[in-house]
């Protein structure tokens, strides 16, 4: 009698464990086969729209960062803050056409500070809004011309498409375009899915767009390595939503495989774990308001990783509990149309889905740096720049 109780609360654990996820992943599906909704007309505001880049040794990157915002908009000023650095980070942006704000003081560390200093730097230099890109990307040529038309629309703050690049032809691995594959699903389909269902779009830390009027009503005092998300956390919990950009984009290149993908991987689940904990307080608190939208952020922000959630599922064949693997099923199934849904609004489908053979792989590997991760999430992780796979500009 007591093994049986023991198994049925294991059974139900295991359900709560990745419902999150799987609720998040019904909201993606069902939000991507509505129509988009279009943002209300405000009074027709003037936005003088300034783009920040926070930098910290990115000499490699940061030029071809440069270019490529001057290039979607030559008038929009850009400030790169060089965050600590090392190398010739702010050498590289000044040559590129950026207006240079070096900061460097050990103790004002992480991404959090770089932008604040420069949300001040640009908000005196006139503008009203600001909009967000990190050292290593490249934007759409449209992307601030999009941002702007949402704010001047009436929306308090924006997030675009964030993919990751493939890597340069003839170095492109099942594991590399799983993984892209993946990031699309994550910052893309459940981005938009979720706009066009009336919830907030998310924040990505790339590509996000907000107004002066809302950095005054909501400071951004995000401090963690999952600066975007504890940042959208204070947005909900303050009735802010953010509306979703469809038609432009940032890319970023893909983290180097071995140690550098660990240690990014586990920095930002470790983060994202550490943020969950410390925020649940606030979006519960908000939702007892008459919040209701922040149940979907709840769901959102203790979501697992896809792998996890799969693993978690292939466990419960072990349990003899029918109704568990009922639940299970429907869980995979609701996964299946996520993934199918991911792969067709990339540019090769088919490609992205025969990269699924490589997925016990990424299993395995998730499961193998668990360790790490659990670790990042009881600490205060750093802002490290990470090694990736670019062409190189």
């Amino acid at each position: 009698m007591m093994w049986q109780w023991a198994i049925s609360v294991l059974a139900v654990t295991m359900a709560l464990f990745v419902l999150p996820l799987f609720l998040d992943l019904a909201i993606s599906v069902v939000g991507n086969l509505c129509r988009a909704r279009r943002v209300r007309a405000g009074a027709g505001k003037t936005i003088r729209l300034a783009v920040v880049v926070p930098a910290h040794d990115e000499e490699h990157l940061i030029a071809r960062t440069v270019r490529s915002m001057l290039a979607s908009d030559s008038a929009t000023p850009v400030y790169v803050v060089a965050h600590n650095c090392t190398d010739a980070t702010a050498a590289l942006a000044a040559q590129a056409g950026a207006r240079v704000l070096e900061l460097n003081n050990l103790r004002q560390s992480g991404k959090g500070a770089a932008l604040r200093f420069g949300f001040a730097a640009a908000l005196a230099g006139g503008a009203n809004a600001i909009l967000v890109a990190d050292a290593d990307s490249v934007v759409s040529k449209n992307l601030l011309a999009a941002t702007r038309e949402k704010l001047e629309q009436g929306a308090d703050a924006t997030q675009c498409r964030y993919e990751l690049e493939m890597p340069e032809p003839g170095r492109i691995r099942a594991l590399a375009r799983l993984r892209v594959l993946a990031f699309r699903g994550i910052n893309v389909l459940r981005a938009r899915g979720r706009a066009r269902l009336g919830f907030s779009a998310g924040l990505f830390g790339n590509g996000f767009a907000v107004t002066a009027e809302t950095l005054d009503r909501v400071p951004f005092l995000a401090d963690s390595i999952a600066e975007d998300i504890e940042y959208h956390i204070k947005l909900v919990c303050a009735d802010v939503h953010v509306v979703w950009v469809e038609d432009a984009y940032v890319h970023a290149p893909l983290s180097a495989p071995g140690a550098a993908r660990a240690s990014q991987e586990a920095r930002w689940e470790g983060g994202r774990l550490r943020v969950a904990n410390r925020s649940t307080g606030q979006l519960v608190s908000a939702v007892l308001r008459g919040k209701w939208r922040a149940l979907e952020t709840l769901a959102e922000v203790w979501s697992l990783p896809l792998s996890r959630g799969m693993l978690t599922l292939l466990l419960t064949a072990a349990l003899p509990q029918h109704w568990l693997h009922v639940y299970a099923l429907g869980c995979v199934g609701i996964a299946l149309v996520y993934v199918l849904e991911s792969a067709w609004i990339g540019d090769e489908p088919l490609l992205d889905l025969a990269a699924l053979a490589a997925a016990p792989v990424h299993l395995a590997w998730k499961a193998a740096i668990t360790p790490l991760v659990l670790r990042q999430s009881r600490k205060h992780a750093e802002w490290a720049r990470t090694r990736r796979e670019a062409r190189q500009p």
